[in-house]
C-alpha cells in the first residue's frame, strides 16, 4: 500500500472515529434522558446499544457526505450561513440514508420497504419532526467546531484547546 493511500486511509479512520465518538456521546445523552423520563413513570428503557450502532452508521454516512464535499459550495460565504447550510444538508443526508437503510432492513426481513418507515422515529410524523430537530441540534455544534477549525487552519484549533497557553 502506498504511503499516500495509507495516510488517506488513516485520516479517514480518524475522522470516522471522531464523528462516531461525538454522535455516540450525543445519542447516549438523549437515550439517558429518555430513560430517566420513562423510569419516572415506571417504564424500564435502556437502548445504549442502539445509540452505539446508530452512531456507527450515521458516522459512516457523514464521512461519505464529507467525501462527496456536500455543502462546500457555501465556502467563502459568511460563517453562520455556511454552518446552517451544512448542518441542514447533512441532516437531509442522514434522514434520507436512514430511510433507505430502514427500507433495506425491512426488505431483508421479508417485510415491505414501507414497513421500514416505522423504524424511523416510530413512524409518527410528530416524533419524526422532533427527532429531525434534535439531530439538527446535535449536528450544529459539530459543524460550528469543524468550520471554525477550517477557517483557522490545520491543527490551529487543536493547538488553541490543548496546546500551551
Amino acid at each position: 500500500m502506498s504511503t499516500g493511500l495509507k495516510g488517506k486511509l488513516l485520516h479517514e479512520l480518524q475522522e470516522y472515529g471522531s464523528i462516531f465518538l461525538y454522535l455516540y456521546v450525543a445519542f447516549g445523552a438523549v437515550i439517558f434522558y429518555r430513560e430517566a423520563v420513562l423510569r419516572a413513570d415506571g417504564i424500564v428503557f435502556a437502548a445504549y446499544g442502539f445509540a452505539f450502532f446508530k452512531a456507527m452508521v450515521m458516522a459512516k454516512f457523514m464521512v461519505l457526505g464529507h467525501a462527496a464535499r456536500l455543502g462546500e459550495r457555501m465556502r467563502g460565504k459568511r460563517l453562520v450561513v455556511n454552518i446552517v447550510w451544512r448542518t441542514s444538508l447533512f441532516l437531509l443526508l442522514l434522514v434520507a440514508l436512514t430511510v433507505v437503510e430502514e427500507a433495506v432492513v425491512a426488505l431483508v426481513h421479508g417485510r415491505p420497504a414501507r414497513a421500514g418507515m416505522e423504524g424511523v422515529a416510530g413512524g409518527n410524523l410528530m416524533e419524526l419532526a422532533a427527532t429531525a430537530l434534535l439531530l439538527w441540534l446535535i449536528l450544529l455544534p459539530y459543524f460550528v467546531i469543524r468550520l471554525i477549525s477550517e477557517q483557522l487552519g490545520p491543527g490551529e484549533l487543536r493547538r488553541m484547546f490543548f496546546g500551551p497557553g
